[in-house]
């Protein structure tokens, strides 16, 4: 597929701006070798993880790794790692597409993951070259597991905040390391793990450390309510002497990987339970098209069949904005790149600038996935409770996934921050955004023109959320005015700010993808174009209540009542028969015995 290189890609400026379908990567664009990938996973999970799923979810610690060794064997690890350390060094598309066929795996995902994200990128992209020639051939091939060493006992979100400490030996040769790390997925069975911990209490620097060496512990495994076969574990550090030559990137730089790392871990994480949405959906559709009662299949009760709507509408929203994150990283790379910058330098860049992006997908991704199989759950009734059934395990497999990499709380708060301290530093265009905005609240508002445009309405819907969006964020930023570090505490409006744009990034992308499938022809484009009014009733609600929260928790009396006012003037949307089109995407749900826009059969 031949896409055009835009300039340069911004984080946030969809709030700002329309986007052009065409230059949106959809499912529909994985090329031959994405193809070819997600075949080679889906046949890897039938052969080598179904099978032997029931002992994995005992934790056997050596099935465990030598089932990650065959993924390696696979060629399931190397795909972004450069040649030059004996990967493949493919776009983020091609590792995306594993990591959402692996998504509804349980444990082995969240062990698969760590593998190719925590245990692996740290030495990617802050590692030296020694480093590099060390470890990356080795990780890639699964000849060695990796793991992740940042949450203490005291300090959760927090982690900055660790009281591992460091000091150099008196020879110069080591550092001491001395402390203690929690949930560590994959502690059990890695071989090198990434440790951070504060030089002379002070300075924040990361360490690599293998397995075996003296004073270094491993604890027992957790025994936790869901991904059973994942190894999570305490590590203890008791004067473990750590080479100089392991330190990872600089000293007290260790905030750059910890934090770096995660935008990666927040979209890689939300493509991978979109991939948990999907699996799940299909169970229900497929165990509903089975049972009877009352002489009538389940999947043609009505209220099964509005179940199944929703869960078709979301993961649909779930895979586009997925997708789009995923091609644009990839996007702004290769543009990037045409301006000769270092690869693993531009591709830190980009994340950077795409982190709110990364964090939409994480928050929106594993709230629609615990929707899903709850709903998957209730569609098998008392079955959906017994262990014999698989909806049971990914119903407690998906509780993991609102808090690790930041819980929602942490990415809501870091998704609005981010966001108001861009545009505060003129980084965003969106004061003077606001500004137009508030000016034309005094006057009739400019209606949308969507003449002539495919889904339109939905269209329309995404125009006036936008505005509704910056005139009350508007409005917020100025009651706290001219003191704005004062937001900062006000968790509350934070937090329903970024429900506002997560709800819009996520229909808008849902959108964008069905325009695009429509404009191509494409034989299912009625399809598409139900899944996006299905969600534009459910992210329309969800931004109208969140800007109405907001308003009336920060003004009173006649400013409440004129805020009000504006919010119903841009509060307006396409009216939709939710009955119709809930029976008609579930008939194709139910036709497609699952999830019914699949691009790979």
């Amino acid at each position: 597929m031949t896409v055009e290189i835009r300039p340069r890609i911004k984080g946030y400026s969809f709030l700002l701006e329309e986007t052009d379908p065409a230059l949106v990567f959809t499912p529909e664009d994985f090329t031959d070798e994405h193809r070819q990938f997600i075949r080679t996973t889906r046949e890897f999970v039938d052969q080598e993880i179904e099978p032997i799923r029931e002992e994995l979810e005992k934790l056997d610690r050596d099935l465990l790794k030598n089932t990650l060794k065959k993924a390696g064997e696979a060629g399931l690890f190397m795909i972004e790692v450069p040649e030059q350390y004996g990967g493949l060094g493919l776009d983020l598309i091609s590792q995306m597409v594993v990591i959402e066929n692996l998504g509804g795996s349980g444990g082995f995902a969240v062990a698969y993951g760590v593998q190719i994200g925590i245990g692996s990128e740290p030495i990617l992209f802050f590692g030296n070259d020694e480093q590099k020639q060390r470890y990356l051939p080795r990780l890639a091939s699964g000849e060695i597991i990796g793991a992740y060493g940042l949450t203490e006992p005291g300090s959760g979100s927090d982690a900055l905040a660790a009281r591992t400490s460091a000091a150099l030996s008196e020879d110069g040769k080591h550092y001491i390391l001395n402390g203690s790390k929690v949930f560590i997925s994959n502690g059990g069975i890695a071989d090198l793990y990434t440790v951070f911990g504060k030089v002379n209490g002070e300075h924040f620097t990361a360490f690599l450390i293998e397995r075996g060496a003296p004073g270094f512990s491993i604890g027992a495994e957790e025994d936790k309510m869901g991904i059973k076969s994942s190894s999570t574990t305490t590590l203890t550090f008791q004067d473990v002497k750590v080479p100089v030559e392991n330190v990872l990137g600089e000293i007290g730089k260790g905030h750059k990987i910890a934090l770096n790392i995660l935008n990666l871990g927040r979209i890689k994480l939300g493509v991978g339970v979109g991939g948990g949405i999907k699996q799940a959906l299909g169970r229900a559709v497929r165990y509903g098209i089975q049972r009877k009662q009352f002489n009538t299949r389940l999947v043609d009760f009505p209220l099964i069949r509005q179940k199944i709507a929703g869960m078709v509408a979301r993961a649909y929203a779930s895979e586009s904005m997925g997708y789009r994150t995923s091609g644009d990283i990839d996007e702004a790379i290769r543009a990037a790149g045409a301006h000769g910058e270092p690869t693993l330098d531009r591709q830190l860049a980009t994340l950077e600038e795409l982190s709110g992006e990364c964090a939409i997908n994480k928050v929106f991704d594993s709230e629609c996935l615990d929707w899903v199989v709850d709903e998957a759950v209730q569609i098998h009734g008392g079955y959906g409770f017994i262990a014999e059934y698989k909806v049971e395990a990914g119903y407690r497999d998906a509780r993991i996934s609102r808090i690790y990499e930041g819980t929602n709380e942490i990415n809501r708060l870091f998704i609005s921050g981010n966001l108001f301290k861009r545009a505060m530093t003129g980084r965003l265009p969106l004061i003077g955004a606001v500004q137009k905005i508030q000016a034309a609240v005094l006057s009739p508002l400019e209606p949308y023109d969507g003449a002539g445009k495919p889904l339109a309405d939905v269209a329309e819907a995404i125009f006036n959320a936008k505005r509704l969006y910056l005139f009350v964020g508007g409005v917020i930023a100025q009651r706290f005015m001219p003191d704005m570090d004062r937001i900062s505490k006000e968790q509350e409006a934070l937090a329903w700010m970024a429900d506002m744009v997560i709800h819009i990034y996520a229909l808008e992308s849902a959108y964008l993808r069905a325009v695009k499938r429509i404009e191509a022809g494409d034989p299912p484009a009625e399809s598409h174009a139900d899944a996006v009014r299905y969600q534009m009733l459910d992210s329309t609600a969800v931004i109208e209540q969140s800007a109405r929260t907001l308003l009336e928790g920060y003004f009173a009396d006649d400013s409440l009542k004129t805020n009000l006012a504006v919010l119903r003037k841009f509060a307006k949307w396409p009216h939709v028969n939710r009955v119709e089109l809930g029976r008609k995407l579930a008939k194709a749900a139910v036709e497609a015995e699952g999830y019914p826009f699949e691009v790979v059969s």
